[in-house]
């Protein structure tokens, strides 16, 4: 009886950690959906990102959130933008994604912080 109940408790373990690989076999990349927050986490940075419209890799309407450690934030808001698959590191990562923003406005803290042209960053699943 002992060395049933072990198996048995020993498989639904084996089930449960099965399933929790297959949700994640998703491309980071097909996480950005319009319409929807999207939480991320990076180099020590939670990011939340907020698209309007999405066609293919394109965006419209983009705005990021980033809060760092120290819990100051900055927010990234940009017209257009685009996503590429994997990372910095590896383009083949799929738990990553590029972004690329185009004519981007920063607010820190709730307060004005200018412009810059561009920014490119990955995010991780």
């Amino acid at each position: 009886m002992k060395t049933t109940s072990i198996i048995i408790l020993s498989g639904l373990l084996l089930c449960g950690c099965s399933q929790k690989q297959a949700s994640s076999a998703r491309p980071a990349i097909d996480l950005v959906q319009a319409g929807k927050d999207t939480s991320w986490h990076s180099e020590g940075n939670d990011y939340v990102v907020h698209v309007t419209k999405r066609d293919g890799t394109s965006l419209e309407g983009v705005t990021v959130t980033i809060t760092f450690p120290s819990g100051k934030t900055q927010t990234l808001s940009s017209d257009a933008a685009t996503l590429s698959p994997g990372s910095f590191k590896s383009a083949s990562d799929s738990t990553s994604v590029i972004m690329d923003m185009k004519n981007v406005t920063i607010e820190a803290n709730g307060k004005p912080g200018g412009t810059i042209q561009e920014t490119k960053f990955d995010l991780h699943e």
